[in-house]
């Protein structure tokens, strides 16, 4: 077939056919190919610009490696000096980070940061490699020429070496510890990732225990705490994605039929399973020392929130308060911590009430008395839950500055003889002689209610009245109910209560 004969071909219907056909194949190759390689080029930008956010986000100095270099430099080691030659890492974990950085903000952090690897890198010996690890922590190399004793004796200067407190700017300075973990090759992991799963176990026990210490890995810690490890980290990663959120349950006033206040209960939001209760965290928090952080991040939250439901209800005079930890109240510097919101917001702190739990176990300790004392000096009320108080220790309640006294659901369910009935009129008395205000929480059916109106208590909360609820739902709670009032005493179900979760709060993952 000649060239015309061919092209005369092709124009026929058949020979058209194919000819389309082959283009098509032709072109959607290109096109995958085309598109193939923009994937391949936005991988790479993503990838190059989280590299560029990390290293942004963590601090070099001269000497000191990134994690990625120390990770390799660690990895090449192994390779070269395979299974007989031991090294050893320090994993430096610093305690209650977040408070630094809420107090000092990001820019001063860095500062704090460089200056800490500074004075590390100043006393580690030759040979050795220092990276900042992750924003709080550090991970030193010590070569095979450094023995276990050597190595424990670094540690040991490089905790000394941070809690020395230093000057940060002008007459500002600060006071730092440190948990920090020693694991050594080969006989705590074969490689890098599990070497340092080793230190993060062992950093975990130390910070379970206070903090503030340094200790060797063993097979022990795994044993033992393996299981708490990824909770753990899961919950350092909820505080820097914001997955706390405080669910807000309504105090009732019967005596004037109206909404007296609302307690914010933290929940974790978790991106897996739901809506979490605080007996799933708060016991980790208190152990790893994060609990400082919620006492922070909670005062700040509910003062934006007071401030909030003023704006949507200016005429209300709402009170708001939340639960602070006894872990809390050991800690010297709260008193400030919690004097610098107020100043920073500007807020009246009468309007805020701070409950304290365990009144009979914390009512001996020195440093909790002085702390509720100097928070009821910055103006804040204070609210203890009563089902610690006793005949023998009521009388304790005149020495301490108390605003209100809590009744709790086990109170309420106690068997009623006739020895809990008087202490009952007796508490009321004193609480009435003395101007404090008593709060029966955990009201759930109509004959409990009546038993505390019976003894003379008008605050009440419970789901009887309400759930706990999302500020949004309480803001609606409130405008439908305040205004029309509460009838408490016949029929509850008249309350508007929005349509929020009830029963969905999951205690285990």
């Amino acid at each position: 077939m000649n060239n015309l004969s061919y092209l005369l071909f092709l124009a026929t219907e058949e020979g058209g056919n194919t000819l389309s056909s082959g283009l098509n194949i032709v072109i959607s190759i290109i096109v995958m190919g085309v598109a193939g390689f923009l994937v391949y080029l936005l991988v790479k930008s993503v990838l190059k610009e989280r590299t560029k956010y990390m290293d942004e986000n963590n601090v070099i100095i001269e000497g000191t490696l990134s994690k990625g270099a120390i990770n390799s430099y660690v990895t090449g080691y192994i390779a070269k000096i395979g299974k007989d030659v031991s090294f050893s890492l320090i994993y430096v974990d610093l305690d209650n980070f977040l408070e630094i950085e809420n107090a000092f903000g990001s820019k001063e952090t860095k500062i704090v940061i460089s200056k800490l690897m500074k004075m590390i890198l100043a006393i580690l010996p030759k040979g050795s490699k220092l990276a900042q690890y992750s924003r709080d922590t550090f991970l030193i190399f010590l070569p095979s020429e450094y023995d276990k004793m050597e190595v424990l004796d670094v540690g040991k200067r490089i905790n000394d070496v941070i809690t020395e407190p230093f000057d940060l700017f002008g007459e500002t300075s600060i006071n730092i510890t440190a948990s920090t973990g020693i694991c050594y090759y080969p006989l705590h992991g074969l490689s890098v990732k599990q070497l340092v799963k080793s230190l993060d176990l062992t950093v975990y026990v130390i910070k379970k225990n206070g903090g503030n210490g340094l200790k060797i890995y063993s097979d022990e810690i795994s044993q033992t705490e393996g299981e708490y490890l990824e909770y753990y980290h899961q919950i350092k990663r909820a505080i820097s994605k914001q997955e706390f959120v405080f669910y807000y349950h309504p105090i009732i006033d019967l005596e004037k039929n109206n909404i007296f206040g609302a307690e914010a209960l933290i929940r974790w939001q978790h991106p897996e399973h739901g809506l979490l209760s605080p007996n799933r965290f708060i016991n980790i928090m208190e152990q790893s020392g994060d609990i400082n952080w919620v006492g922070l991040w909670g005062l700040e939250t509910l003062i934006k929130s007071f401030f909030l439901f003023r704006q949507a209800h200016p005429n209300s005079n709402m009170k708001f308060s939340m639960n602070v930890s006894s872990k809390q109240l050991i800690s010297e510097s709260i008193a400030l911590d919690f004097q610098k919101l107020i100043k920073k917001y500007k807020i009246n702190p009468a309007n805020i009430i701070l409950e304290f739990e365990e009144f009979s176990l914390f009512e001996k300790h020195k440093t909790v008395i002085d702390n509720i004392k100097k928070l009821h000096d910055l103006g804040f009320k204070i609210a203890i839950d009563g089902f610690g108080v006793d005949f023998a220790t009521i009388t304790q309640l005149k020495k301490m500055p108390v605003d209100v006294i809590k009744l709790s659901k086990e109170f309420l369910e106690s068997e009623q003889t006739y020895t809990v009935s008087r202490f009952t009129k007796i508490l009321v008395e004193f609480a009435h002689e003395n101007g404090i205000t008593i709060i029966s929480e955990g009201i759930e059916t109509k004959e409990t209610l009546k038993m505390i109106k019976d003894n003379g208590i008008s605050m009440v909360q419970g789901y009887l009245f309400a759930h706990p609820m999302p500020f949004e739902d309480f803001s609606d709670f409130y405008l439908k109910n305040d205004i029309k009032g509460i009838n408490a005493s016949e029929d509850v179900k008249e309350i508007d209560e929005p349509k929020v979760v009830k029963d969905g709060i999951k205690d285990d993952l």
